[in-house]
């Protein structure tokens, strides 16, 4: 057992010493990566805490990128439709402050986000994870804290808002024609 000691000590300190062993992913590789990959489509569920209530609403849908911003429909338990854009007047302050956030990063824009957030990387590129800190004034009047992780895509995303508001979602690329808003077709 003893003759084995070094050898075990070695490959431990050989870890230890490894350059990939906690480092944090690149940046720019990470938004290449998601800019590569950014899914068109996909399905979201979410879970939202209203902290004013003490209770917990969970929500299912789909999203889709269009030219004309982030179209986000909820299918359960309720019928909505949003769509995030920037240039979307009639969204409500909260959202219009979200549109950019949730399109930079399906999107792997870490440019744009980086205009209204702090970023700190941790993990792998494989197996990354964020923590967005508001350093614009408009997102830090209602968001405290955004978390973000995945691989190849944003895959969770964690949301704390200024009056102790939660919102988690789960994010998973689909075929855009897999899609159904719950209306039968005319």
């Amino acid at each position: 057992m003893m003759r084995h000691l070094p050898w075990a000590m070695y490959a431990a300190l050989c870890l230890i010493a490894s350059p990939a062993v906690g480092a944090t992913p690149d940046g720019d590789a990470l938004a290449e990566r998601l800019a590569t990959h950014a899914p068109q489509c996909g399905r979201f569920e979410q879970s939202r805490w209203l902290a004013d209530l003490e209770m917990r609403l969970d929500s299912r849908g789909h999203f889709q990128q269009r030219e004309d911003g982030l179209v986000w429909q909820t299918t359960a338990p309720i019928q909505d439709r949003v769509v995030l854009s920037q240039n979307n007047d009639s969204l409500p302050l909260g959202f219009q402050v979200i549109a950019p956030v949730f399109t930079g990063l399906l999107s792997g824009d870490w440019q744009a986000l980086e205009h209204h957030f702090t970023i700190e990387l941790s993990g792998e590129l494989e197996d990354w994870r964020a923590r967005l800190v508001p350093s614009e004034a408009t997102v830090a009047e209602r968001l405290t804290r955004l978390l973000v992780s995945g691989n190849q895509q944003v895959e969770q995303v964690e949301l704390e808002f200024d009056d102790g508001d939660r919102l988690d979602l789960t994010l998973i690329p689909a075929a855009c024609e897999s899609l159904d808003d719950g209306n039968p077709s005319p």
